[in-house]
């Protein structure tokens, strides 16, 4: 009797009310799926792909016509992943309509194997253009995977479905699958983090409309990814906060690198990410920002009574304080939250490209525009659009960006349509805008569209009582990243932490725990590599400093240089921060100080 579909059943309930998330493993070797199993995937998914991704070919190759489809995934199972795991779930593709066997047939043969699932694999609905019409054609048909996927219910097996959109996820619903997979498309890599964020962004968007439409059916499968732009457990975190997705799967997301424990590793990341994270109480802070002083409270409040509404925000704060953070809680207390959160570096556009970053352009365009381009605006359509660094935007673009806020509507470049766009539009800076206006460096009129209100996000030195739940939440984030977790820092360490002057902000404090971790062995992190600054709070503000009435002279300008030397242990670099000087200008006054002294000697001798 075969038992693992009872198993797997017991799986996928266990996943609906799981703080983690269900991960499977699309393995295309026997090794790949023992490291995956040890890394602690919940089950794996045979696909015919998997040959192909491990000969070094597109796994669209599963498509084409070079062998039976369902025979090579039969294949893999025998020779590659049942020799080497035993007693594990395995969810199984089938094409349906099968030229050399019958689907009843096949399906006995996978039973008789002691496979638990079934799943539509090689999925029609997965391409489109001719090779879609030319399988249509020759009997391949949605309609046929539905039947093929009933004929599995009804032999047992746990059924599993590969969909693209809102109709093929009803009807495969309909026919009683237990499990919709969302297929966001091939998994592709990008080095381009703007362009990787608009596509999760999007999958966001579809998954969420699959799933509201399935729910409304009156249908309950588990809902699971696949594809796409995710490549990494940060990626995933992304969906499983703002969707209602229990789960992801992938091939290539865990192939790629084919080092046993590196895949291993990749896969326990993936599992360590909670689906839904634990939510913060009002005193520990909101949504991933964490603080619970009275400045940071403060803050608190005024986000919960701004995001609700369709105003535009300025957020304003030191490099490295988390403002992007704040955009994002904005974006998710407010009723676009299940659409785009999408973000724009305005200091990284030069004028050449800015209407093409802002407005998208068509193919052809321009030199080198060989395909269309969706813009900014266009991508954040009902959603919101963060506008980070928006203080480095030239003339030209700040009137760019005027005339879109004003008219509501944008004309891609190379297009004469013109295309509506709703969207809220958050900023982010380090500097201070009203002073830039009153400077003539940024539009008056730009900033009081986008400067509704201003949030001002405090700078680390200014809240210090917060270092230890920053700390906490970091160790336990970077413990399962970088494979080392510890129970804390000694309490040496953490004076340290609270005398630093934190120049890099919150930022800084992430890279100091880093360092810390991958240098240090035991479970208490001691802190030993870290070296804290001196803080400037202890010295008057530029405004408030008042200059000497006259120069010092130069004994009193070298006693100054000893005096500053010897409080810093000797260390030159901190002595001249300390005097606000360079390097290279102590080291010129250390050389001036010595030759007096040595003439001042040779002068007092007979």
């Amino acid at each position: 009797m075969n038992n693992a579909p009872y198993l797997l059943r017991s799986i996928l309930q266990e996943a609906r009310s799981s703080s983690f998330p269900l991960i499977f493993v699309i393995p295309g070797s026997g090794q790949i799926a023992r490291c995956a199993v040890e890394g602690g995937a919940q089950f794996l998914m045979v696909l015919n792909a998997g040959l192909y991704r491990m000969a070094g070919v597109s796994p669209m190759g599963s498509f084409m016509p070079f062998g039976n489809a369902n025979e090579q995934t039969e294949e893999l199972l025998r020779r590659q992943i049942l020799p080497r795991i035993k007693d594990f779930p395995i969810v199984a593709g089938v094409m349906a309509n099968d030229p050399l066997q019958p689907t009843r047939v096949r399906l006995e043969r996978l039973q008789g194997l002691g496979i638990a699932g079934i799943t539509n694999w090689p999925a029609v609905g997965l391409i489109d253009g001719r090779l879609r019409d030319a399988l249509t054609q020759e009997g391949f048909t949605v309609e046929d995977e539905v039947e093929m996927l009933a004929e599995a219910r009804k032999q047992d097996f746990v059924t599993f479905a590969f969909v693209t959109n809102v109709a093929d996820a009803l009807r495969m619903s309909q026919a009683g699958v237990e499990a919709l997979v969302f297929n966001a498309g091939w998994t592709h890599e990008t080095q381009d983090i703007y362009e990787k964020n608009d596509r999760i962004q999007f999958a966001i968007v579809k998954v969420n409309e699959i799933c509201n439409a399935v729910r409304r059916s009156g249908a309950n499968p588990l809902l699971l990814f696949f594809g796409g732009s995710v490549t990494t457990p940060e990626d995933s975190a992304e969906l499983y906060r703002r969707t209602e997705i229990h789960g992801f799967g992938g091939g290539s997301a865990f192939e790629r690198i084919p080092v046993n424990n590196l895949v291993t590793h990749i896969v326990r990341q993936f599992c360590s990410v909670p689906r839904h994270p634990r939510a913060l109480s009002f005193g520990e802070g909101v949504g991933e920002i964490v603080g619970a002083t009275p400045i940071m409270l403060n803050l608190y409040k005024l986000i919960e009574r701004v995001a609700p509404f369709h105003v535009n925000v300025c957020i304003e704060g030191e490099s490295g304080v988390g403002k992007e953070l704040i955009a994002l809680q904005l974006h998710r207390l407010s009723p676009r939250a299940s659409m785009p959160f999408i973000t724009l570096n305005c200091g990284a556009i030069p004028d050449s490209l800015l209407e093409s970053e802002f407005f998208g352009h068509e193919k052809g365009s321009f030199t080198g525009a060989f395909t269309r381009r969706i813009g900014k605006f266009e991508l954040a359509h009902q959603g919101t659009l963060l506008l980070d660094e928006v203080a480095e935007l030239s003339a030209k673009a700040q009137v760019s960006l005027l005339r879109v806020i004003q008219q509501q509507e944008i004309t891609r470049v190379g297009g004469d349509k013109k295309i509506p766009v709703d969207v809220r539009i958050l900023t982010a800076t380090h500097q201070d805008l009203k002073t830039l206006v009153d400077r003539g460096r940024f539009r008056a009129d730009l900033y009081y569209r986008l400067n509704t209100i201003t949030l001002k996000v405090p700078a680390l030195r200014d809240r210090k009582q917060d270092i230890p739940a920053l700390a906490d939440k970091f160790l336990n984030e970077l413990g399962t990243q970088l494979g080392h977790s510890v129970l804390g820092i000694t309490p040496d360490f953490m004076t340290k932490l609270m005398k630093h002057s934190w120049p890099g902000n919150v930022r800084e404090l992430r890279h100091v725990l880093s360092r810390a971790l991958l240098l240090e062995e035991g479970a208490i992190l001691e802190g030993n590599e870290f070296v804290p600054e001196f803080s400037k709070a202890s010295f008057p503000p530029a405004s408030e400093f008042t200059p000497p009435t006259k120069p010092p002279s130069s004994e009193e300008e070298s006693a100054g240089i000893r005096c500053a030397i010897k409080s810093c242990g000797g260390n030159k670099s901190k002595a001249a921060k300390l005097l606000g000087v360079s390097r290279k200008t102590l080291y010129a006054r250390l050389k001036k100080s010595t030759n007096l002294s040595m003439n001042s000697k040779t002068s007092k001798e007979p």
